[in-house]
């Protein structure tokens, strides 16, 4: 998933479900004593722009967020965090686990009435896997046999491993075994789409509410850059018996002071805070911390001749103070980084990824002597001044990008320059490779560290930093083919320390800075939000009001 997936994560333990209070939940209603409330409105503060709602071209976790409470796919995560039936009722599996049967039900509709069928599975993943889409999350279908040829251009789609055997029957060929396809499926980029809809809009589809249709809990009411709206979908979703809530109002706050004063005034129920605000509400009540799994970076754009100088790089990820950056500008639940892969995945044996320690640190003298050496190298006699970097426009994340300039200032005596766009225009310039230098972040869709891999395989297209390398690209590929869980983590280990190291065959691509968390106030009344680790960050299906005291 960009934060881009590039997103934010969660979890207490990464692995478990986290709803935001504690109490279980019932259908429709409250439990013990607690009695629902008659005004079932959420209010919710977002600090991420909602770009499309589209599910073939979304990236961002803002867009991903919404599109896992509007609609439903064959699978959906649960309160869990385990894959639950969606759309399907159940499916079954070949004994080679290459093929895959899903039966959908009969009672799924889509909100204009029409039924959710099979044929809406497979027109969305085709759409998205066709060179004409441009989606950057295909290659999330790639384990569907031939999807990645038919994305190159050297397969029809007829040729996809995607079959209608009926209304309510998709049946799906893999290119090998995979025991965590299910998982997949619950991704954002397996969502259905109405071929009609999708057609009459071409591509307005997925951009104003009146351009689309939903199949999941919420349908959006109404959609402008400071507010989108949510109305339970009553008529047409299958469960809308387990939805309580009727209205969620998700309100774009750039400024965290606003939301605060708006929550204190009670016209928000959920607020994200940062550094300015955790320690004044870390021992109330209404404090919530969740960790991510996800790892936010610096991306340097190595068109850019400053920064195809290895040693260059190498002076840059030394330089950097993560413990500085994490506890003491974010105190969000964020933990240092120094490597690719967060702590919150799996590598072997049910253990962390990061079992055996992070790949790299600081080291301010190495840093220096680096960065003097590869001036000299580039034939220059000072750091360029007119390098920028991209930050986000949130205040959290910019007080991070003015701490990295400072921290540059000081260690190695280069000032770059900050840039803080609309989240749409990030997206745009890490797109188009509009820029010097970037910070992202991304995070996990499922619990398969190989999602941190690809994004920087040389023909992916979201490797923005156009980061290649021969080697690196020949572990991924043979972690991907891997049967032995010992191999595949020693190749992604491996691989992780040709992008992140700095020492050996060690590239610097990759700048690490921080690993996800966030922290949030919410009222005692919100009940059964659940956030999950994974993928979207939250579900509202199952969350509630209870009587305001």
């Amino acid at each position: 998933m960009i934060s881009k997936k590039w997103k934010s994560i969660v979890g207490v333990a990464a692995s478990i479900s986290l709803a935001l209070t504690g109490c279980s939940f019932q259908q429709n209603g409250a439990s013990g004593s607690e009695q629902l409330s008659k005004d079932q409105i959420l209010r919710i503060a977002d600090t991420g722009d909602i770009p499309i709602l589209d599910s073939a071209r979304a990236t961002d976790v803002s867009s991903m967020n919404i599109l896992n409470n509007i609609q439903e796919g064959l699978m959906r995560e649960g309160q869990d965090n385990q894959p639950e039936n969606g759309i399907a009722t159940h499916y079954e599996v070949s004994p080679d686990k290459k093929t895959y049967t899903f039966h959908l039900r009969d009672d799924a509709n889509w909100s204009d009435g029409q039924p959710v069928t099979a044929d809406d599975f497979r027109y969305a993943w085709l759409r998205a896997l066709d060179p004409k889409t441009a989606s950057q999350y295909a290659y999330a279908l790639y384990p569907i046999k031939n999807a990645q040829k038919y994305n190159e251009g050297k397969a029809s789609a007829s040729q996809v491993g995607i079959k209608v055997l009926d209304k309510h029957t998709l049946e799906v060929t893999l290119e090998k075994p995979m025991l965590n396809f299910i998982s997949m499926i619950t991704m954002t980029v397996y969502l259905p789409q109405r071929q009609d809809i999708v057609e009459k809009y071409g591509s307005k589809y997925g951009t104003e509410v009146d351009k689309m249709v939903f199949d999941g809990p919420f349908v959006v009411e109404s959609w402008t850059p400071q507010k989108l709206v949510l109305q339970r979908n009553d008529n047409n979703y299958w469960d809308s018996n387990s939805v309580s809530l009727k209205t969620v109002e998700i309100n774009i706050i750039k400024d965290l002071a606003t939301g605060i004063n708006m929550y204190n005034a009670g016209q928000l129920d959920i607020v994200p805070l940062n550094d300015a605000f955790v320690d004044a509400y870390k021992q109330t009540p209404d404090f919530v911390s969740v960790k991510q799994a996800g790892v936010y970076y610096i991306l340097l754009n190595q068109k850019n001749p400053f920064f195809k100088n290895d040693k260059i790089r190498k002076a840059i990820t030394l330089a950097l103070d993560r413990d500085q950056i994490a506890n003491r500008i974010l105190k969000d639940g964020s933990s240092p980084a120094g490597s690719l892969v967060p702590p919150s995945m799996k590598g072997e044996a049910n253990k962390s990824f990061r079992a055996g320690g992070e790949v790299v640190g600081t080291n301010v003298a190495q840093a220096q002597k680096l960065f003097k050496e590869g001036l000299q190298e580039l034939g220059l006699s000072q750091p360029p001044r007119n390098i920028v970097m991209i930050g986000y426009d949130t205040t959290a994340r910019r007080n991070v990008a003015v701490n990295i300039k400072e921290q540059l200032r000081q260690t190695l005596g280069w000032d770059i320059n900050l840039d803080s766009p609309t989240w749409k225009v990030h997206l745009q310039r890490a797109e188009t490779g509009n820029y010097d230098m970037m910070m992202l972040g991304w995070s996990a869709d499922y619990d398969d560290p190989m999602q941190f891999f690809e994004i920087f395989e040389s023909n992916n297209p979201m490797n923005y930093s156009h980061f290649s390398n021969a080697q690196y690209d020949q572990l991924v590929e043979k972690a991907k083919q891997e049967t032995d869980e010992h191999q595949e983590y020693q190749d992604l280990s491996q691989a992780e320390k040709i992008l992140v190291g700095t020492d050996g065959e060690g590239q610097a691509a990759f700048i690490p800075l921080f690993y996800g968390g966030k922290s949030y106030i919410q009222k005692p009344y919100v009940k059964d939000v659940y956030r999950h680790p994974f993928g979207a960050e939250y579900s509202l299906k199952w969350g509630y009001i209870t009587n305001k005291k």
